[in-house]
């Protein structure tokens, strides 16, 4: 039987038999080891704020009121008790934070709407700790059907996750009583006879379904923001009110994974010859900087500190260009402790001809993950005259911060000094992608500065919706 589901804004019915109407159908997946694959740890810098739920491989769902303005949001995956860090813990994955799409609703004066999707930078590689919890796209199945759910908190002294059952369906006025308002797209819930905490915000209101056939761990509302006091029910954020929003706004972004910000890009002259086409010099060869177009350079803000009236762009050529204007990254101070979104862009005067020796960096829009980088260094000894490729890991977030005594942030990333790495702000690291079936070498990082040893880079991938939009807002 075909049920026809209420996706007006989409103009469409999803009308396939078995698991066709979940949102990510690898949320079924049996072989997961743990129990809450797609709980996500949510930070502000290294500050735990609150919990989200993985709902797909771009998108992590969380309530609004928990987020605010707070920038530098990154979330960690597989993170099961607070100890259990990325350098200690192989279950545990980091991912940065491309944009929050808060819901057009959304109010934190009346409790409106209290629902905001988190979309990645990269796709979450799904593993035996890592996996999205199902959203069902089913008129059939709603929050007024649940009978039980769960919920979530950390408790003991190592703060381990641990679930709270036998959650049951209230009517609203149990919640009123509580002297919690209940409103429209809200789920009212809790024990029986007892009081009980309230799990942390944002995290998920879930319940065990059996739906084509499957077992499924469905989500079903949010923890709300400021209601982690003990009683006999609590409000959530209902999911199921706002599958046509969560749907359109997933669909929207899948259409645009995975996209070369510039099909011009290009790394090699051949299938086996490597050369950096993209690498530029300024400000007397002390920085470096690459083509992401023909007509702008991507480098650091850290270069302009001086406000110079004349900046020259050299390229691999010996060209000598002019650069119409500089545009820092709107959040860089250099007077911050460490420099934080020290990147900029250089609009050249004029256009770079086209010519097989001088081509942009290839910048992926949302690509994939990956635990080790390729740095590309010039070599020039031997009688051997190219490009050397040498495979580079980055560190743990907070051993760097640890080594170069200074915080570093959700944007940035580490590499301890490794081969002929070039010391000069602007260098680039990054890592080959097969794309469409033609592997390209992708731009992950520029040298932002150097501390006892280490290499602190900008995270550019992170700053990928930035370039591209203030590209676009100059090019007329």
């Amino acid at each position: 039987m075909c049920v026809r589901l209420p996706l007006v804004l989409l103009g469409m019915a999803l009308c396939h038999m078995g698991l066709a109407q979940l949102l990510d159908e690898k949320c079924h997946d049996p072989t997961v080891t743990g129990d809450t694959p797609w709980i996500a740890s949510i930070y502000n810098n290294d500050e735990f704020i609150c919990h989200g739920t993985l709902v797909h491989k771009l998108f992590v769902l969380t309530a609004a009121s928990c987020i605010g303005k707070r920038r530098n949001i990154f979330v960690r995956f597989g993170e099961y008790d607070k100890s259990c860090t990325p350098s200690y813990c192989n279950t545990v994955d980091q991912y940065g934070v491309a944009t929050a799409i808060r819901h057009r609703d959304s109010d934190p004066y009346k409790d409106t709407s209290d629902i905001l999707l988190l979309r990645l930078f990269g796709e979450v590689e799904y593993n035996a700790h890592i996996r999205p919890i199902c959203i069902i796209f089913d008129d059939v199945v709603s929050s007024g059907t649940i009978e039980r759910f769960k919920a979530f908190e950390w408790s003991g002294p190592n703060q381990v996750l641990q679930t709270i059952d036998d959650l049951y369906q209230k009517v609203y006025t149990d919640c009123e009583r509580n002297g919690m308002e209940w409103q429209a797209n809200q789920i009212c819930a809790g024990k029986l006879h007892k009081d009980y905490c309230v799990g942390i915000p944002g995290g998920p209101l879930t319940a065990d379904l059996i739906y084509g056939g499957k077992r499924l761990d469905v989500l079903f509302g949010i923890v709300r923001d400021g209601r982690q006091l003990c009683s006999l029910a609590s409000v959530y954020t209902d999911v199921t009110a706002y599958q046509d929003w969560i749907y359109k706004n997933v669909r929207d972004a899948e259409t645009k994974a995975v996209q070369v910000f510039n099909e011009e890009c290009r790394t090699n002259w051949t299938e086996e010859v490597l050369v950096r086409l993209w690498e530029v010099s300024l400000m007397q060869n002390s920085f470096t900087g690459a083509l992401v177009t023909s007509q702008f350079v991507v480098t650091v803000a850290s270069a302009f500190r001086n406000n110079p009236t004349v900046i020259k762009v050299k390229t691999k050529l010996g060209q000598s260009l002019d650069v119409e204007s500089i545009h820092q990254h709107p959040h860089f101070a250099y007077s911050s402790v460490p420099v934080r979104n020290n990147i900029a862009l250089l609009k050249l005067t004029e256009k770079l001809s086209s010519l097989d020796a001088v081509k942009p960096i290839c910048i992926i829009m949302n690509p994939k993950p990956s635990r080790t980088l390729t740095a590309l260094w010039n070599v020039n000894q031997n009688g051997f005259k190219g490009v050397y490729e040498e495979m580079i890991v980055p560190m743990d977030n907070s051993l760097c911060s640890q080594k170069i005594g200074m915080i570093v942030g959700s944007n940035q990333f580490c590499v301890e000094k490794l081969g002929d790495l070039n010391q000069k702000p602007g260098s680039i690291v990054g890592t080959f992608q097969n794309i469409r079936g033609v592997d390209r070498y992708v731009v992950i990082g520029i040298v932002s500065f150097y501390k006892n040893g280490v290499f602190v880079f900008t995270n550019v991938q992170n700053h990928a919706y930035w370039i591209m939009d203030t590209i676009n807002d100059l090019v007329i």
